[in-house]
C-alpha cells in the first residue's frame, strides 16, 4: 500500500463536532473513532480496517451492524444493581431480587397485613419456599412506606407552621429529604435554576477571553516519503469549523481553513455575590425542621427484630438481606453474647467467666489510676474504649457475626459493645430469639418491643422456649456461693455505705433459703432413685407456704425485688465497690427474682402455672451388691447438691411480654397443628398462612420401610431397637440408601445414645466398613467448635464422587434450620419418631397439667401434646431434604408404624402428599416399580444430561 493510513489517536481532550469530509481517492484509507459515514465500503477495505483496528488497539470492540464505530473499553465502577422484581402488595412496593412464588406472595400479603393492621400472624410455609426472603422483603418494604409517609407527613406540619418558607420553592422537599441523604446544603438546594432563571450562583458570564495562540507551529515533514506509514491524526477542537482534512495529503486544499485551533479559554472569576440575611435566616430554618424531622422520624419509626435460633440460622437469614435492594438503606444490627463476640484474651484462671472479665475491665478508671499508668484509655479495655469507632460505615452493608467480629479484631474494637450501640439506631436487629423472649435478656440487653416489629423465624419450638425461659434451677451450692460474697462486701462498709442496707436485707434472703434447704433435705432422702435421679414435687401451694414460713414467700417479694433491682444495676454501672461478687451472685439473683415474680406477681395470677421439684443426682452408680438396702445404698452413693427446679407449665407465662409490640409473626415450615400454638401461647393470631410446596411431584421421592430382610416387622421404639434384628436392618437399610444415593445422605437418630448403640453395633457386625467403603462418614458432635469443624469438613467431602453420610439427632443443630441444598442432602433417613422423654419429669407434669386445664386454657390434651411434639421435630428433619424448587431428593422413613394413619396424620401436609401408599419392604426398596433406586437413576441422569 504507497499511501499512507490516518488512524485518530482517540485524544479525548478534544471534542469532535463534525466528521471531516472523506477523500475520494481509493488510494488512501482514513480511519477516526468517529467515523459516521453512510456510504459503504468496498468489503476488502472494511476487513482490512478491522484486522488494523485489532491489531493496534487489541483493547477495544467493534459494534455490530452497519455502523463501523468501533470504541474503547473502559473499566468503570459497577452500576448498583436495581430490584430485578417489584410487587405492589397490599398497597406495598415490595423489591425483591427474584420473581416471587405464590407461596412467596401469600406469605408477604400477610406479613404487610398484619403489620399494617397491628395483628399477629402464623406463618406456616413449607421449608424451600423462599420463607426468609419473603419476610425480610415484605417487612422492610413496609417500613420503608413507613418512613416516607412519617416524614411527609411531618414535614408538611412544620411547613404549615411557618408561612415563611413559602418564600423558599422546594422548602417542604428539603424539610422531608433525610439527614443522612448526600443532598446540599440549603445555599445549593435552594439556589437551583428554575424554568430556565440565573441564580447568584451560577457561573458569572465568560468574559475576556484571551486567545493565547495566534499564529500556527510549522513543523514540516515534506521531505520524509510518506510510503508506508501509519499516522496518527488529533480530533479537532470544539467549535473549529475547519481544520486540515484526515485525509487532505496538500497545502492548499480546498478544504483547509485559514483559522486554526484556538487553546482552551481562560475565564476571569468574578465574585459571587452574599446570601442575604432574611434567606440565610430561612435557610437555618428549614435545616434545623429537617433535623427534627429526621429525629422524630427516626425516633418513631417501628423497629424490626428478626430472631431465629442460632447464629448459624442468622448467617443465612443475613445472606438473604444482602441479595435485596433494602441492603444498605436498612441499617441492621446483630447482637450476640459475650461468649461470641468478645475478642479480648480471657484467662480463665483470674476470672469465672467472660461476663465476668468484661464487668471487670470495663470499669471506669478514675483519675488516679489513669496518672499511675499514663494512659489516655477510660477503661482498663481497649477494645471497649474504641466500641464506636466500628460501625455502619467500617462495616458492609449486611454483615454476620463472623464479619462483625473480624471487622472488630481489624481495627480494636468491641464487637459485643459496638453492636449494642448500632442497635439504638437500626431499623432492623437480628439476635437469637430468646434474646427476644426471656425478660432478664431483654431487660440487660435494652431491647424495648413496645410498638415494634417482632418477627420469629424458625418457631416451630417456641414454645419449649418460652417455658425455659421461666423455668428456673438453682442448687443450694450456689446459694452458698452468692452468701459468702455478700459477706465479703458487708466487710467494705465505708466504700458501701450507699448499698449497706441492700446488702444486708439480701444477706438475710439468701440465709433464709440455705436454712430452707437445709429444712427440706429429710423429704429427698426418702424418695427413691430412678436412674440418676431422685426427685420430691409439691403442689405449689404447699410449696408457697414453706416458703412462708421461711420468710423468702410472698409478702417478703416486694422487698426483696428492689433490692435486687438496685444491687444488680450497681454491679452493671460501677462495680468497683462490689468487692469479691461475680456474675454467677447477678444472675442467680436475677433468676429468683424473676420466677418469684411470675408467682407472685398480678396476685398469684400464673401461680398454679409451675411445679417445684426438689431433685439431688447421683454422680456415680452404685454396684454393690447389697445396695438394694437403703443403708447400703446412701452409705456409697455419692450425691451432688440439692437443685429446686421450678418448671414452668405454661409458655404464656413468658410470651405474654411480647405483647407490647405492634405485632408478632411467628413463621416455620412446622406449625401444624395451629390451634396448639394459638392455645399454647394464650395469644391470639387473626392472620394466618399455610401455602403449599413449590417442589414439583417428580423430584421429590418419600417412602417408608416397614420391615425387616426376614419379613420381621421394623418397630423403631425404645424397646425395639434394642433387638440386633431391628439394629441390623436399619444398618442395611441405611447401606441400600448410600449405594443408590450419589452424593449427600443425611441420617437422624431419636437421640446421641441411641445413635451411639446403633454405631456400636454396626461396628460389630462389619456394616461400619461396608459404609465407610462407599461414603465418608461423620457424626453429629453437641459441643459447637467439632460441629462447626465436622460440617466443614463434610460440606467439603459432599460435592465429591464418594459422597458423605451425616448421622444426626432430632432437635440437634443439624436438624434445626440448617440449609442443605442440592448436593449436600440428596436423601434424608429418618429413624423411628421422636417422642421426648415421659421420664423426664418437666414432659410427665407437663402432660397432666395439659389434662387438668384442657377445657380451661383450650390446650391439648396430653396424649396429643405429647404426639405433637414428636412430629414437629421429625418434620423439621424431613424438610431438610429439598430447599428451592430446582432442587430434587429422596425421604425414606424408618419405622413399621408410618403404614397407620395414626401415625402419619401429623407429618407436614407436603410430606403426607408425596408419601401416599409408597411403602416399602426391603426388596421393593430397590428393585420395586417406584424404588428408591429407579428414583435416583432417573434424576442423576437429568441432572447430567
Amino acid at each position: 500500500m504507497s499511501s499512507p493510513i490516518y488512524i485518530s489517536d482517540d485524544d479525548d481532550s478534544f471534542d469532535y463536532q463534525s466528521p471531516p469530509e472523506k477523500s475520494t481517492s481509493t488510494d488512501a484509507i482514513s480511519i477516526t473513532d468517529d467515523e459516521d459515514v453512510d456510504k459503504p465500503k468496498p468489503a476488502d477495505m472494511k476487513d482490512k480496517r478491522q484486522a488494523l483496528i485489532k491489531n493496534l488497539f487489541p483493547n477495544t470492540k467493534t459494534n455490530g451492524g452497519s455502523s463501523s464505530k468501533w470504541e474503547v473499553v473502559e473499566l468503570v465502577a459497577p452500576v448498583q444493581k436495581q430490584p430485578d422484581f417489584v410487587k405492589v402488595i397490599g398497597g406495598v412496593s415490595v423489591h425483591l431480587p427474584v420473581n416471587p412464588y405464590p407461596c412467596q406472595i401469600a406469605v408477604m400479603f400477610k406479613v404487610i397485613t398484619a403489620i399494617e393492621k397491628k395483628k399477629n400472624c402464623l406463618l406456616e410455609s413449607p421449608t424451600g419456599t423462599g420463607k426468609t426472603l419473603a419476610l425480610l422483603c415484605s417487612a422492610l418494604g413496609w417500613q420503608k412506606k413507613e418512613h416516607d409517609r412519617m416524614r411527609q407527613q411531618e414535614a408538611s406540619m412544620s411547613f404549615a407552621q411557618h408561612p415563611e418558607l413559602n418564600q423558599l420553592d422546594g422548602a417542604l422537599e428539603y424539610i422531608a429529604s433525610p439527614q443522612k441523604s448526600a443532598i446540599e446544603s440549603p445555599e445549593a438546594f435552594f439556589s437551583k435554576k428554575i424554568h430556565g432563571e440565573r441564580s447568584i450562583y451560577d457561573s458569572p458570564q465568560k468574559q475576556n477571553v484571551v486567545n493565547k495562540r495566534q499564529e500556527p507551529h510549522n513543523d514540516s515533514f515534506d521531505s520524509i516519503p510518506d510510503e508506508g506509514l501509519v499516522k496518527l491524526q488529533k480530533k479537532m477542537r470544539y467549535n473549529s469549523d475547519s481544520s486540515l482534512s484526515a485525509a487532505c495529503t496538500t497545502t492548499a486544499c480546498s478544504c483547509c481553513s485559514p483559522e486554526l485551533p484556538s487553546t482552551p479559554e481562560k475565564f476571569i472569576p468574578v465574585p459571587e455575590k452574599e446570601t442575604p440575611t432574611k434567606i440565610r435566616e430561612l435557610y437555618a430554618l428549614v435545616e434545623n425542621l429537617r433535623f427534627r424531622t429526621s429525629m422524630f422520624v427516626g425516633c418513631s419509626l417501628p423497629i424490626i427484630y428478626y430472631g431465629a435460633r442460632t447464629h448459624k440460622q442468622i448467617q443465612q437469614v443475613v445472606k438473604e438481606l444482602g441479595r435485596t435492594t433494602y441492603c444498605g438503606d436498612a441499617r441492621m444490627s446483630l447482637l450476640s453474647a459475650r461468649d461470641h463476640s468478645c475478642i479480648r484474651e480471657y484467662d480463665r484462671s483470674q476470672w469465672p467467666s467472660k461476663n465476668d472479665m468484661c464487668s471487670s475491665c470495663i470499669k471506669p478508671l478514675s483519675s488516679k489510676e489513669k496518672q499511675k499508668i499514663q494512659t489516655p484509655q477510660e477503661t482498663n479495655c481497649k477494645y471497649y474504649d474504641n466500641r464506636k469507632a466500628l460501625n455502619w460505615k467500617a462495616l458492609p452493608p449486611a454483615f454476620d457475626l463472623k464479619d462483625l467480629v473480624t471487622q472488630g479484631e481489624i481495627m480494636t474494637a468491641c464487637p459485643y459493645y459496638a453492636a449494642r450501640e448500632m442497635a439504638k439506631n437500626a431499623d432492623i436487629v437480628f439476635c437469637p430469639y430468646n434474646y427476644l423472649i426471656e425478660p432478664g435478656i431483654r431487660k440487660s440487653m435494652q431491647i424495648d418491643l413496645t410498638d415494634n416489629i417482632v418477627i420469629i423465624d424458625e418457631g416451630h419450638n417456641i414454645e419449649d422456649i418460652c417455658r425455659d425461659a421461666a423455668t428456673c434451677n438453682f442448687t443450694r451450692d450456689q446459694v452458698k456461693n452468692a452468701l459468702k460474697e455478700l459477706n465479703t462486701v458487708a466487710q467494705f462498709r465505708y466504700a458501701n455505705q450507699a448499698m449497706m442496707t441492700h446488702v444486708e436485707e439480701l444477706q438475710v434472703a439468701l440465709g433464709n433459703w440455705d436454712q430452707w434447704f437445709g429444712n427440706q433435705t429429710p423429704l429427698i432422702n426418702n424418695q427413691p432413685v430412678n436412674g440418676t435421679e431422685a426427685a420430691f414435687s409439691w403442689q405449689v401451694e404447699n410449696f408457697v407456704q414453706t416458703l412462708n414460713n421461711h420468710n423468702i414467700g410472698q409478702n417478703q417479694y416486694s422487698a426483696f425485688h428492689e433490692n435486687v433491682e438496685v444491687f444488680c444495676r450497681k454491679f452493671r454501672e460501677d462495680s468497683r465497690t462490689l468487692i469479691g461478687i461475680t456474675q454467677s451472685t447477678c444472675s442467680l439473683l436475677e433468676s429468683l427474682d424473676t420466677v418469684l415474680g411470675f408467682l407472685f406477681r398480678n396476685s398469684g395470677k400464673h401461680m398454679d402455672d409451675f411445679k417445684p421439684v426438689l431433685v439431688r443426682k447421683l454422680h456415680s452408680e452404685v454396684n454393690d451388691a447389697n445396695a438394694w438396702r437403703a443403708s447400703q445404698f446412701n452409705k456409697q452413693a455419692e450425691y451432688g447438691p440439692l437443685t429446686l427446679r421450678l418448671i414452668c407449665m405454661n409458655p404464656a407465662v413468658v410470651f405474654e411480654g411480647l405483647h407490647s409490640a405492634r405485632c408478632i409473626i411467628l413463621a416455620s415450615g412446622t406449625l401444624t397443628p395451629q390451634i396448639s400454638m394459638q392455645s399454647e401461647l394464650s395469644t391470639e393470631f387473626p392472620l394466618k398462612v399455610s401455602p403449599k410446596h413449590i417442589i414439583p411431584s417428580d423430584r421429590v421421592w418419600i417412602g417408608s420401610l416397614s420391615s425387616c430382610p426376614d419379613g420381621t416387622p421394623l418397630e423403631c421404639t425404645s424397646q425395639g431397637t434394642k433387638q440386633t434384628v431391628v439394629q441390623d436392618a436399619l444398618g442395611e437399610a441405611v447401606y441400600e440408601v448410600c449405594r443408590v444415593t450419589p452424593h449427600g445422605v443425611l441420617c437422624f437418630f431419636p437421640s446421641y445414645q441411641r445413635m451411639n448403640g446403633l454405631v456400636r453395633r454396626w461396628r460389630q457386625t462389619g456394616l461400619w466398613r461396608r459404609l465407610k467403603e462407599l461414603k465418608n462418614i461423620f457424626m453429629e458432635s453437641s459441643d459447637a467448635k467439632d460441629h462447626d469443624n465436622n460440617m466443614e469438613e463434610y460440606y467439603d467431602c459432599v460435592g465429591s464422587d464418594m459422597g458423605a453420610l451425616l448421622f444426626a439427632v432430632y432437635r440437634g443443630k443439624v436438624a434445626e434450620g440448617m440449609d442443605f441444598k442440592d448436593r449436600q442432602a440428596r436423601a434424608v433417613i429418618t429413624i423411628g419418631v421422636p417422642y421426648p422423654n415421659k421420664y423426664d419429669i418437666a414432659v410427665s407434669e407437663k402432660m397432666k397439667y395439659n389434662d387438668k386445664y384442657l377445657k380451661e386454657k383450650n390446650l391439648l390434651s396430653g396424649t396429643d401434646w405429647y404426639l405433637v411434639q414428636a412430629y414437629r421435630a421429625l418434620n423439621q428433619a424431613v424438610g431438610r431434604c429439598v430447599r428451592h424448587s430446582g432442587d430434587w431428593g429422596a425421604v425414606l422413613l424408618l419405622d413399621a408404624r408410618f403404614r397407620e394413619h395414626y401415625f402419619t396424620q401429623h407429618l407436614s401436609a407436603w410430606v403426607k402428599e408425596y408419601l401416599g401408599c409408597n411403602h416399602h419392604t426391603f426388596n421393593s426398596l430397590v428393585n420395586g416399580t417406584n424404588s428408591l433406586k429407579s428414583f435416583m437413576e432417573e434424576m442423576t441422569r437429568r441432572e447430567n444430561k
